[in-house]
């Protein structure tokens, strides 16, 4: 009813606002009708975005086990991890080996004599050499007259040089300060040496061209493995047992061993059992009726959803190949149950495991049929954000929303009318009525 205006009725005695009210009540059933839709349109819209959160995490869990080196799980042991600690990773193998150590890898250090501060006495200008490697760094310091151990500090560490300078207050007498370059990286290859030629040196304590300023010289880690000797240029060594990762920390012997680590395979496959669920969780209510056959499910019956689960039991009954007798996830231990949730029957699985590891691997990991590159693939093509299913039903429904949203703003604009010729008639009524009221009152007066 337009604002301000009041209708009671007075002439006529019809109550013509509550008339007026249950006609446009009347009129409105169109515009719940779409409200109604819309809000079951968002709803769906809601659950395909729950069910692509949940497809993503699935697809997580699925790069991490696609690869034989991702999935597969060992343990490593050092008998002194004083000396050697040590790490696998996916692509280990079982077997035992003897590791000695007979020098560490070091970085090369060179120290400056010391000086009495760092940042007052001038050591010199012009321009010197880093050479490491075969290259060289060229550090100008030319276009100051005067530098401390500060400034130069600060010019290699502004440099590309493969070193660190850094000052140190040795607290010695009446000249603790030196100035310390240390190399980035150890091995006998990463020396480096310092060349003053074109530098004119104020302080004689500036040494670092000097055999003395040597602290420590660069030198590369040497180790024999079951005897065979090995040199490497850092003490990180991961490219000698293959999967395995040797931590030299002192020089000396220890005994590694290594092993499959079927709790570790087993931990990951139960995260992949747990994100299929998570997607089964939000996909079985859907399809749920109660015992008279109703249901209340918002996509119950919904031909994309229908397609989704199809697309990911495909991906789920892969079979991989090879010759191993364990080529399908029910093989190993994991079953779907009648509700679409996967189940881990952990004694079959670590049964599987003992007696064919590398077969139980290659359920999942086989590259042209492996359950993991079956059901990336099928994840993919849902969850593609040009063609993916998912994101072709959310497009499709949003549209259906804008479509409803027009045309409820028509059919308010058409009420909008509808509701002020209304008012315009029952005014144009109540006038009518009270002028006839007026010449009946005339009437009965020019009687008496």
């Amino acid at each position: 009813m337009p604002q301000g205006f009041a209708m009671g009725g007075l002439a006529s005695g019809l109550n013509s606002g509550a008339i007026i009210d249950a006609l446009m009540d009347v009129e409105r059933i169109p515009i719940l009708r779409l409200q109604s839709q819309k809000q079951r349109l968002n709803q769906q819209n809601d659950i395909f975005g729950k069910l692509d959160g949940k497809l993503d995490a699935l697809m997580s869990v699925l790069q991490k086990m696609d690869t034989t080196g991702e999935l597969a799980s060992y343990t490593a042991t050092s008998s002194d991890e004083n000396k050697v600690k040590v790490t696998a990773g996916g692509n280990a193998t079982n077997g035992a080996w003897t590791v000695n150590v007979t020098q560490l890898a070091q970085t090369m250090s060179r120290s400056t004599a010391g000086l009495a501060d760092s940042n007052t006495t001038n050591v010199g200008t012009g321009s010197f050499g880093i050479t490491s490697n075969g290259q060289t760094w060229n550090i100008d310091l030319s276009a100051n007259p005067t530098n401390t151990l500060e400034d130069i500090r600060d010019a290699i560490n502004n440099s590309a040089a493969p070193v660190s300078a850094t000052l140190i207050n040795d607290g010695t007498g009446a000249t603790p300060w030196r100035l310390v370059v240390t190399g980035d990286s150890s091995g006998a290859a990463n020396a480096f040496t310092f060349d003053l030629t074109n530098f004119t040196v104020a302080n004689a304590a500036f040494n670092l061209n000097q055999a003395g300023s040597v602290l420590q010289n660069a030198q590369d880690a040497t180790l024999s493995i079951n005897g065979l000797s090995l040199t490497r240029s850092t003490n990180k060594v991961s490219d000698a047992i293959t999967g395995l990762t040797l931590d030299l920390k002192a020089t000396g012997s220890s005994s590694i061993t290594s092993s499959a680590d079927n709790a570790g395979v087993k931990k990951k496959v139960k995260e992949f059992v747990d994100a299929w669920n998570a997607i089964v969780d939000i996909t079985a209510p859907q399809n749920a009726v109660n015992s008279t056959g109703q249901t209340s499910a918002i996509l119950f019956g919904d031909s994309g959803l229908r397609s989704m689960s199809s697309h990911l039991r495909g991906g789920l009954n892969a079979v991989a190949g090879g010759t191993s007798s364990y080529r399908t996830l029910a093989g190993i231990g994991i079953r779907t149950g009648t509700d679409g949730k996967l189940s881990l029957d952990e004694s079959d699985f670590d049964a599987a495991l003992s007696a064919d590891f590398a077969g139980v691997l290659n359920v999942f990991t086989d590259s042209s049929s492996g359950a993991a590159k079956s059901l990336k693939t099928a994840v993919d093509d849902l969850t593609d954000p040009v063609n993916g299913l998912i994101e072709s039903r959310r497009d499709g429904i949003a549209s259906r929303i804008r479509t409803i949203d027009s045309r409820m703003r028509d059919l308010e604009k058409r009420m909008e009318k509808f509701e002020e010729r209304l008012t315009a008639k029952y005014a144009a009524l109540e006038k009518l009525v009270s002028s006839f009221q007026a010449q009946g009152a005339s009437l009965q007066g020019f009687g008496r």
